[in-house]
């Protein structure tokens, strides 16, 4: 009966929907029947569905029939018994004929309610069937109802020209000879005719149908139920109007007969369904594209690539998978807000369906990732040179209505078949290397190669056994002193992380620390650890009778997104009993410029308990500095990539001269990360740099050790 889909069967049936929605539709179409019927009022629910369950099932287990046969043996043939007594029983209670028939469009609507937002999934040959089958219930109720009105009313036929004079379906009657006796006012609206034209006409000269695709005649439906004498169904016809305008139909026709088996002539049922096809169209396309930007989305480009694929395979054929994220998208959101983002997705939306061919596929696969389908090229270099063309593109400043914004983008590339022979595969591959070219540096092109699948891998494992870390004990802080390069007195210390795995033994920072900070929560418990941790391993020491000393630790951009961080600080403070200005926390340039929400009333918070706020990697992070004079900060670290070179650049001396100075004039320490030499440590005292941090005096070593060598025998 339905069409299927080029990529396969389609995902829901009719019988299925039917049977899986049967009591919400009772349910809905019971609601519906007592807010719109009068007669519906005082009837219990048994009495008020009567036979409408058992038409449900027949419409189900007809259609399940049908399916099973082929389109040659295919033989449409409604069982009447279920609309025939539902009719009967209407006709003891009293409705009227044309409470009857709404009735039966007050089922249609309570169907088609429920299955809107799945339409999309049912394949339109399917709804034709559904309008068949109401088509069918219908006339076998106004059949039900003209014929008690012969045999016991001579008036009901006036009141059944009343009814059908309110219903939206167009209604033809013939006599025996099939000439036409009657058109309700939806006929007339429908077909173009006006009744006075129309009346004792062939029907055929009224309702001329033609084939959909050739436009050949076919024959009258009416004519053929009298002929037969059976309902009959003609769906999907063009119907030639009165002025020439060709018109999309469905068609019902049945024999009347009186109470003693004689023919009383053809009632036909027709409807425009170009609404209908119209509003398929658009639920097919609104579940097959992105609202946003009109793309394709991850859905149809699923489809499309099983459909290339097959083809490559076919004939040999070039395939490629482009899956784009842009670089710092969440910056967009959260400096202008989510209305700037989304202006901003629709224009690279359209920078990116500006770049490519006509027959590639630009799909949006949400959030702000896309994915590009390429086709039909000779040249395998071609995907990674329009790759490089869009990373420039995308370069290029957005304007947006709150301003302009600069964002950039990293690729993935996989290939058919060396990356894989099927669509999710393929996608997933390229999503892959998209995450490759991130950690390389943003704004790059990777290619796929199977060693990222086992770096994904590893990384998940590794995100795994981190989330388990803390309860098992695994991590751990050590301390590497601060020295003061003038006098070598010992001025602080930083307590840096350590995880030693059970069974992968010391895992370096660097490589847990990055998936922390991707997972988010994760990063948040690690970093609260280590603050709590600090905090008693200072007092600790103070109730060993050692002297103060202040620890600095590292605070992440997740933790300083959290509104609760201060209060759990003050709690921290107050649980231990420990004075705040032994406590420092190291923020980067990067995360204190992240705009973050309530970043910096957060800082003046904790700076106002009393702890201390220093800049890490000073010196690497923005250009603008008037976060110095707007935040409370109390040290300046020298990131370590300018001390090292101290000796040998003389740009990277002029830069820690210049960063001890400006310290100097703002009132802040300073303090120079990465000392490994004599030479160096000579240098910040020469230019009276307040302190010095780095392997020439200790590498990070365990409390107990730190204890025994700086805290008790003196640095």
């Amino acid at each position: 009966m339905a069409p299927n889909k080029a990529s396969g069967a389609y995902p829901l049936r009719l019988h299925e929907f039917l049977r899986l929605e049967h009591e919400n539709i009772l349910q809905t179409w019971e609601n519906l029947d007592r807010s719109t019927l009068e007669s519906a009022h005082e009837l219990t629910s048994d009495e008020l569905r009567n036979n409408v369950p058992t038409m449900l099932v027949e419409f189900a287990d007809q259609y399940e029939r049908l399916s099973r046969q082929t389109p040659q043996t295919r033989h449409i043939n409604f069982p009447q018994k279920g609309p025939h007594n539902h009719a009967q029983q209407r006709w003891q209670l009293k409705f009227s004929l044309e409470e009857v028939t709404r009735e039966y469009g007050l089922l249609r609507v309570a169907i088609l309610q429920i299955l809107a937002p799945r339409v999309g999934e049912l394949p339109e040959g399917d709804l034709i069937f559904l309008n068949e089958a109401l088509d069918k219930a219908i006339i076998e109720g106004v059949s039900t109802y003209v014929t008690k009105a012969s045999s016991q009313l001579s008036s009901e036929r006036e009141h059944f020209r009343v009814t059908l004079t309110s219903i939206t379906d167009g209604v033809i009657s013939t006599d025996p000879q099939g000439r036409i006796t009657f058109l309700n006012p939806a006929a007339e609206r429908i077909s173009g005719w006006p009744l006075d034209e129309a009346l004792g006409r062939p029907v055929e000269e009224v309702l001329v149908a033609l084939n959909e695709t050739t436009r050949e005649t076919l024959d009258s439906v009416t004519l053929r139920a009298m002929a037969l004498n059976e309902p009959q169904h003609s769906g999907g016809v063009m119907l030639r109007r009165y002025d020439g305008e060709l018109l999309p139909v469905e068609k019902h026709a049945a024999p009347l007969r009186d109470s003693a088996g004689q023919s009383l002539g053809v009632v036909t049922v027709f409807r425009d369904i170009s609404e209908l096809r119209a509003l398929t169209s658009e639920l097919t396309y609104l579940a097959s594209h992105d609202p946003l930007t009109d793309l394709p989305n991850r859905a149809l480009l699923h489809d499309r690539l099983t459909q290339e694929l097959a083809y490559a395979e076919r004939y040999n054929a070039n395939l490629a998978i482009l899956y784009l994220d842009l670089d710092l998208f969440k910056k967009v959101n959260d400096l202008h807000g989510h209305g700037a983002g989304d202006e901003l997705l629709r224009q690279v939306a359209q920078r990116l369906a500006n770049s490519v061919r006509r027959t590639d596929t630009v799909s949006r696969l949400g959030g702000d990732e896309f994915a590009i389908l390429l086709t039909g090229f000779e040249r395998l270099t071609f995907p990674e040179e329009l790759a490089t063309k869009i990373t420039k593109r995308l370069s290029a400043p957005f304007v947006l209505d709150q301003g302009t914004v600069n964002v950039s983008t990293s690729i993935g590339i996989s290939l058919f078949p060396q990356d894989g022979d099927d669509a999710e595969t393929l996608i997933k591959n390229a999503d892959t290397a998209m995450y490759q070219a991130k950690a390389g540096g943003r704004n790059r092109v990777q290619f796929f190669a199977p060693a990222m699948n086992r770096q994904t891998a590893e990384r998940h494992e590794l995100e795994k056994d981190l989330a388990a870390a803390i309860e098992q004990e695994q991590l751990s802080l050590y301390f590497q002193p601060q020295i003061a390069p003038a006098s070598g007195r010992m001025i602080g210390a930083e307590a840096l992380l350590r995880w030693q795995h059970p069974q992968k033994g010391l895992i370096s920072p660097d490589r847990f620390i990055p998936v922390a900070e991707e997972s988010g929560e994760l990063m948040v418990a690690i970093g609260n650890w280590v603050v709590e941790k600090a905090a008693r391993q200072i007092r600790s020491w103070l109730d060993a009778g050692c002297p103060p000393l202040r620890i600095s630790v590292n605070v992440s951009v997740a933790q300083l997104r959290e509104k609760r961080f201060p209060k759990l600080l003050e709690a921290l403070l107050q649980r231990c009993g420990l004075p705040a200005d032994l406590l420092q926390l190291e923020l980067t340039e990067s995360i204190i410029m992240s705009d973050i929400e309530g970043a910096t009333d957060r800082v003046r918070r904790i700076k106002a308990m009393g702890i201390n706020i220093a800049i890490d990697d000073f010196g690497t992070g923005y250009s603008s500095l008037s976060y110095l004079k707007e935040l409370p900060v109390d040290e300046l670290k020298i990131d370590q990539s300018f001390v090292r070179n101290i000796q040998s650049d003389m740009d990277s001396a002029a830069i820690v001269q210049a960063v001890v100075r400006m310290g100097q004039a703002l009132k802040l320490r300073v303090i120079a990360e990465g000392v490994e030499s004599q030479e160096a440590l000579d240098f910040l005292a020469q230019n009276e740099c307040e302190g010095a941090q780095g392997y020439y005096f200790s590498e990070p070593i365990p409390p107990a050790e730190f204890e025994q060598q700086f805290l008790r025998g003196g640095a």
